[in-house]
């Protein structure tokens, strides 16, 4: 039973792994722009879930072949770096709670991002880049609203027109009423809880894998000795 429970989890663990490697290629990749406005500590999410990935998958793949070999080295190791990867799991999570949790410092933190980004518009391709795939991501105008460009004189880009075909204002194309600054907090608050959520479940799941690794070796050890002195 602890056979077929650790390989239960060690294949739980590959899938874990290589879902967290797609999400931050696809997110680094596709939305990479968006995450530039974002603090730092968010902007590293990619980056952070594809390493991460990548040592689950590795670890992973580490265990599945202790249980096959019943190597009790490699399984012993594939319950240590669970354990280890739990920790610095836990770590981060706690952290990330209390920025979020400090709401008014959280939210001063992405509208001063925003806003710095969106007065280099016009000065930085980058920034003129960054503010539009969010603008269009995130169906949102400007730091506060669409006057922000009113108030520098500028026209409303495609960005912000809910027919990205056709420019707005006009007849029937009005922009995103909301700024930037606030959607982005809101999608931030919002998907920090299903992350939080999913993480939790990895998290509790890898205590698990530790414990079924380290009995695994522990069964392994006391067959051999019992082979040993028949």
């Amino acid at each position: 039973n602890v056979f077929f429970y650790n390989h239960t989890s060690v294949l739980f663990f590959q899938l874990a792994g290589l879902g967290f490697v797609i999400i931050g290629i696809l997110v680094k990749f596709n939305v990479g722009q968006a995450t530039n406005i974002l603090p730092t500590d968010f902007s590293l999410a990619p980056i952070l879930s594809i390493i991460i990935g990548a040592i689950v998958f590795i670890t992973a793949f580490l265990g599945c072949c202790g249980a096959v070999k019943e190597s009790t080295c490699m399984l012993t190791t594939y319950a240590i770096v669970l354990l280890t990867i739990f920790i610095l799991q836990l770590a981060v999570g706690i952290y990330a709670f209390l920025q979020i949790r400090d709401k008014p410092t959280f939210n001063q933190a992405i509208h001063d991002n925003v806003e710095k980004t969106f007065n280099k518009m016009y000065q930085s391709t980058e920034a003129n880049e960054t503010m539009q795939v969010t603008q269009r991501f995130l169906h949102c105008c400007g730091v506060n609203s669409y006057q922000d460009y009113e108030d520098i004189k500028k026209q409303i880009p495609l960005s912000c027109c809910r027919n990205q075909h056709v420019q707005c204002p006009s007849l029937n194309n009005d922009p995103y009423n909301i700024g930037c600054a606030k959607q982005l907090q809101t999608t931030l608050e919002k998907y920090s809880q299903i992350i939080g959520g999913v993480a939790i479940g990895i998290a509790a799941a890898e205590i698990i894998g530790a414990i079924f690794g380290l009995c695994l070796a522990s069964s392994i050890r006391n067959s051999y000795r019992r082979h040993l002195y028949a």
